[in-house]
């Protein structure tokens, strides 16, 4: 889901390209999903969070459509100092320190399951440590029987 129809636009094009097969590209915004609630057993925020005014309340969304048990996953920038972004590439945001992130999940009823930061190769300027977090859904799975799988009588 993107706002942008260019970034869907090749979004589609290396989808495509990759021979990767069963996504579904949808034009929407991030802070009111065009999906139902308890949608997603996975649920991916890459490179998103920097861009927002409110980067908590995509986090409450995005918490929204994540099924019982399901996990969110977010990739953005560790704290950093390049003040450049803001004007040249429109960040909001200098990057996100684990223990913001690992609280705003926890506000919306996800537990922390995993955090890791991926540095760069080289000590260049200019190169960000990207961090990765993953954050579970609490509820209990009750439903053992797949979406997918159902029958109805």
């Amino acid at each position: 889901i993107d706002r942008s129809p260019e970034m869907l636009r090749v979004a589609r094009g290396k989808l495509t390209a990759s021979g990767t097969e069963g996504w579904d590209l949808r034009q929407g915004d991030i802070m009111a999903l065009p999906l139902e609630d308890a949608l997603g057993d996975t649920v991916v925020l890459h490179q998103v969070l920097h861009y927002l005014p409110a980067p908590e309340a995509a986090i409450v969304e995005l918490a929204r459509i994540i099924a019982p048990g399901g996990r969110l996953l977010i990739v953005d920038f560790a704290p950093h100092e390049l003040e450049f972004l803001r004007e040249k590439h429109a960040h909001r945001r200098l990057g996100f320190a684990h223990d913001e992130i690992a609280s705003l999940l926890q506000e919306c009823g996800l537990d922390v399951e995993e955090k890791r930061d991926l540095a760069p190769f080289t000590k260049n300027d200019g190169q960000l440590t990207v961090s990765i977090w993953v954050g579970r859904d609490r509820r209990v799975v009750t439903d053992l029987i797949p979406r997918g799988n159902r029958e109805v009588a």
